[in-house]
């Protein structure tokens, strides 16, 4: 239990409240990374089709890739947590969110560029690899520092749940904006560029895609600014932390790991990544491979553009619902009718796939929301019970998780595909068995795991909505 101590806060109540434009310019960063992830979420099907490596060869890429990420996340949420070298003049988070952000859309055109494509030499399978790998993991490293920074910034920028309500609302509205548009964007640039066989087209609407992010980054640069205020309470803070020792490594550990709270959201979030990067990077070779589709078909495309709205409609109808009801009653709700939606894949025609995308627009959508406002109340929870602000240490943990969620999806791709002897690069293979694998991979894999994250989930996590209120006020008690 904690202590009723008299805390001075004045710090905390000399905040001024952000302006209307604030909480727009913050939402940039959603844009920004949507851009970076869908261009790069395309690596594996370009791997598997254009560079003709072979699903396990790709397992292994991401395995590695995953493991790198797994040491950065943690790393560099804890440096960042005990680094005060920017904060006085930039920020606590500032700095390290602009630094990732402006060298990671070089290392994602890079990832689309082989070292023999550079150099103009024969094609090597081992030189391929390596390259990749090495440009995957830079890439990832740039996204690690800003996003681990960003996701801590959160919580402390914007306090309570009336500010977090605005903030999330400007971010989904515009995130539906630039992710409707990226998803006719993107394939309909490749396809103008030469389509799904060419590798000059990925390489082109990579630096396009760089472009589009460089130009964004203006804008939240302003968002994700810290003020004076904000920089002296940090500084502040910081100094205290120092030195009462509470920000040593072992005790940050101990304070993660023996959170129920925060460990039961961290394995739903890794369930719930690892199904729904079965669905998405599953979904390109459905429709290319397995139907047919061209990239920029209207077949192909039209399923994306509706679950995107039906996500926005989704996060609409559950902002007042979270709030009403609470993020974990929200989050159950959601997490089950997502888990049916990919069970239901299995099931109905290909000629029903867009009645259906309705559905699980509307079920993601509340995962979403409900994930967003679960995230900040458990920190909150955490600060609470510790004295301390650890937010960028709890991000690094979380990620550290999330980083194999790629290397398991391949790992399961790579299974399916030994036992039904597809390639996506041979027509040859594409046969009924390898149609029926391409199914498991976006419906009944990902439902069964994300059920099982569901269901650990609710028995798991205790904050109630009662619980979260009660943990602002009383950060504004502490000062903290």
């Amino acid at each position: 239990m904690y202590s009723r101590e008299k805390v001075d806060n004045s710090e905390v109540s000399k905040r001024p409240p952000h302006k209307p434009i604030k909480y727009w310019a913050w939402a940039m960063g959603g844009p920004i990374f949507t851009i970076l992830n869908n261009m790069w979420s395309r690596w594996q099907y370009y791997a598997a089709h254009i560079l003709l490596f072979s699903q396990l060869t790709i397992s292994l890429i991401y395995l590695i890739y995953s493991t790198v990420d797994a040491f950065n996340d943690p790393i560099v949420g804890i440096l960042t947590d005990r680094s005060a070298r920017f904060t006085e003049r930039f920020g606590k988070r500032w700095p390290w969110i602009m630094i990732g952000r402006v060298f990671q859309p070089i290392f994602l055109i890079l990832c689309f560029v082989p070292l023999t494509f550079l150099m103009k030499i024969p094609s090597n399978l081992i030189i391929s690899v390596t390259w990749a790998i090495l440009m995957m993991c830079i890439f990832e490293t740039m996204g690690t520092l800003s996003e681990v920074n960003q996701s801590a910034l959160f919580p402390d920028l914007f306090r309570g749940v009336e500010e977090r309500s605005k903030s999330i609302r400007a971010q989904q509205v515009i995130g539906i904006l630039f992710q409707v548009a990226m998803a006719i964007f993107i394939p309909l640039i490749i396809q103008w560029l030469g389509g799904e066989d060419s590798q000059q087209a990925f390489i082109g609407t990579a630096i396009i895609c760089a472009v589009i992010v460089y130009i964004l980054l203006i804008p939240f640069a302003y968002g994700a600014h810290e003020n004076k205020e904000m920089r002296t309470f940090r500084m502040a803070l910081d100094k205290k932390q120092k030195e009462k020792n509470e920000t040593h490594l072992k005790t940050t550990l101990n304070h993660i790991f023996t959170d129920k709270n925060w460990m039961t959201y961290v394995i739903m979030f890794f369930l719930y990544s690892v199904a729904g990067i079965c669905f998405l990077n599953g979904l390109p070779f459905f429709f290319y491979d397995g139907l047919g589709y061209d990239i920029g078909s209207i077949e192909a495309i039209l399923p994306y553009i509706i679950v995107l709205l039906m996500t926005f409609v989704g996060s609409l109808l559950f902002i007042p619902l979270v709030k009403k009801y609470g993020a974990k009653k929200c989050t159950i709700v959601s997490l089950f009718s997502l888990s049916f939606f990919f069970l239901a894949m299995f099931f109905i025609p290909v000629s029903f796939l867009n009645y259906l995308c309705i559905f699980g627009g509307l079920s993601y959508g509340g995962v979403i929301v409900s994930g967003l406002y679960l995230n900040a109340e458990a920190i909150d929870n955490a600060v609470i019970k510790w004295r301390v602000r650890e937010e960028g240490s709890y991000i690094g943990i979380l990620r550290v998780f999330t980083a194999y969620s790629y290397a398991l999806q391949t790992f399961i791709f790579a299974i399916v595909s030994s036992y039904t002897g597809f390639v996506s690069g041979d027509p040859s293979t594409f046969t009924e068995l390898a149609f029926l694998g391409l199914l498991l991979q976006i419906s009944i894999i990902p439902f069964i795991i994300l059920i099982i994250g569901t269901i650990i989930f609710a028995f798991g996590y205790t904050i109630k909505k009662e619980d979260a209120l009660r943990n602002s006020e009383e950060l504004k008690r502490l000062g903290l």
